[in-house]
């Protein structure tokens, strides 16, 4: 999951669409290739020094945008919305043009401790989700290791996972939450969140199909946690019953981790790590949940991101 679109990426979209409504190609400056990069927009041409992009492109991204800000980039100004609580510093009413009040927020959990801002707070004793707090008001993180995860349900069973095979190091990270997709829930602050720390070792948990490995790839982590043993994913994508849906909705992914894969082949003629999952994974075009990691005990393994 991308982070959310800053101003300054917003307003070049916008002074390109409202003077080329139907395409155009545009020199592939920073933006340009942020753009492509990140929300798979256009192509390149051979020598990479231009960006060529057509109507379809323009309105695939436009939807996208509007998913992700409420606005049509076309004719809107960029969305800067304020807290409720400064808001009706002078409105009755609090709401208009407000972010959530769960923006501010967090939710992290520990299989330990949580160790933050020099002191030490034990966990709660019965099955929990973790803590929601404001992530600004965290200044430091005595853990070693910050684990970003894409799902809910790994957040209360983290006790369930199989990290035998990894290091008491991992077994004592502070876990963050990565949120929900939907606009009250936005993921931006656990992303500013994780991004924040980097001195810290990173790892990204998410799920083994194109858009979790795309997460992994986008989030910034060093690490991605993810299955050990190929045999065993594939076993159990096999074993799944119903049919496979989701894996022919990512293709916006999948384009994603292929242009990475090509890239990397022209740059270092290396394979990254994450590369034999995603072979797996698109051989036998399923796709496999942290869920299903959990309930049938995967091992777990650390990928290197930054090879």
């Amino acid at each position: 999951m991308k982070n959310i679109m800053n101003k300054q990426l917003y307003n070049f979209i916008q002074g390109h669409f409202q003077k080329n409504r139907q395409g155009a190609q545009i020199k592939n400056t920073a933006l340009a290739t942020k753009l492509y990069e990140e929300y798979n927009f256009g192509r390149l041409n051979i020598d990479k020094t231009l960006l060529i992009f057509g109507l379809k492109d323009i309105l695939t991204l436009c939807e996208q945008i509007q998913s992700e800000l409420g606005a049509d980039i076309r004719h809107d100004i960029y969305p800067t919305k304020e807290s409720r609580l400064n808001i009706a510093n002078e409105f009755r009413n609090e709401k208009v043009n407000s972010y959530a009040v769960s923006k501010d927020f967090i939710l992290i959990n520990s299989l330990s401790e949580f160790k933050i801002n020099k002191t030490q707070h034990n966990i709660s004793p019965l099955a929990s989700l973790g803590i929601y707090i404001r992530a600004d008001d965290i200044n430091s993180i005595e853990h070693k290791s910050i684990i970003f995860v894409e799902n809910l349900a790994v957040m209360a069973n983290l006790s369930s996972l199989n990290l035998t095979l990894l290091s008491e190091e991992l077994t004592d990270a502070l876990w963050v939450y990565r949120g929900d997709i939907k606009k009250q829930q936005s993921t931006g602050t656990a992303y500013e969140f994780f991004r924040r720390f980097n001195t810290h070792q990173r790892i990204c948990f998410s799920d083994v199909d194109p858009k979790g490995i795309e997460i992994a790839l986008t989030s910034h982590a060093n690490y991605w946690l993810s299955i050990k043993n190929i045999a065993d994913y594939i076993k159990v994508c096999e074993s799944l019953k119903g049919n496979e849906q989701e894996w022919f909705n990512q293709s916006a992914s999948i384009k994603f981790l292929q242009k990475k894969l090509m890239k990397n082949n022209e740059d270092t003629q290396k394979k990254p790590t994450w590369s034999t999952l995603f072979t797996a994974s698109s051989a036998i075009q399923k796709t496999l949940k942290q869920e299903h990691i959990l309930t049938h005990q995967l091992a777990l393994t650390l990928l290197n991101l930054e090879n």
